[in-house]
């Protein structure tokens, strides 16, 4: 469903103002169609957007969500609009400053414009990737990050805040793409040398 407004004129032609989207297999491709069909996301509250939320930011649509909750579920998307460079799009004084940035966002197309264009050089991002989206990153990221509050709790040291350090600049995607990349032409170096030792066997019987 993409589309719906309740006022006047409208609820009488409401039905064809909502339209179904078909089946998409790819989530890639369900995920990309969103481009073209929504301008921006008004985030939930108290309760974010997930799963929903982070299809909309990779398909390249701007969220927008208020910032003034104290639980972790109504700051999800803060810290994605916060990492992605998105600051503006977090509303950290209420419901007011929310709709002042959805109208900003609706009615200044220069401003919409450079919101989208950085998002979508988020998504495009490579070598490195952007660490948002460079998930085999978070995951190393997070696992030293739980090795570090075991380590901090087998120590008898007191509870604390954990700050993860990564070693140099390549994202872990990066780093494992050239790793596999070795591994395959070291076995193909291998491969090659079995092959010259089996044709030297042969020559000599």
């Amino acid at each position: 469903m993409t589309e719906a407004s309740s006022s006047g004129d409208d609820m009488a032609n409401l039905n064809d103002r909502i339209h179904f989207l078909p089946w998409e297999k790819n989530p890639f491709d369900h995920q990309r169609r969103s481009y073209s069909l929504c301008n921006a996301m008004l985030d939930s509250y108290p309760y974010n957007g997930h799963t929903t939320a982070q299809d909309a930011l990779y398909a390249g649509v701007p969220l927008i969500t208020r910032s003034d909750g104290d639980d972790m579920s109504s700051r999800v998307s803060t810290s994605a609009n916060i990492v992605l460079g998105l600051e503006e799009m977090n509303a950290y004084r209420g419901i007011e400053e929310y709709e002042t940035i959805a109208i900003r966002l609706g009615t200044d197309k220069v401003w919409f414009a450079s919101i989208r264009t950085k998002l979508i050089e988020t998504c495009l991002q490579k070598n490195p990737m952007h660490p948002y989206w460079d998930v085999p990153r978070y995951v190393n990221n997070f696992q030293n990050g739980l090795k570090a509050i075991w380590d901090n709790f087998l120590a008898g040291n007191e509870i604390g805040h954990v700050e993860v350090k990564e070693e140099g600049e390549r994202g872990t995607m990066e780093i494992e793409i050239a790793a596999r990349e070795e591994k395959r032409q070291i076995a193909k170096d291998e491969r090659e040398q079995n092959t010259t030792r089996g044709n030297d066997h042969g020559d000599e019987l």
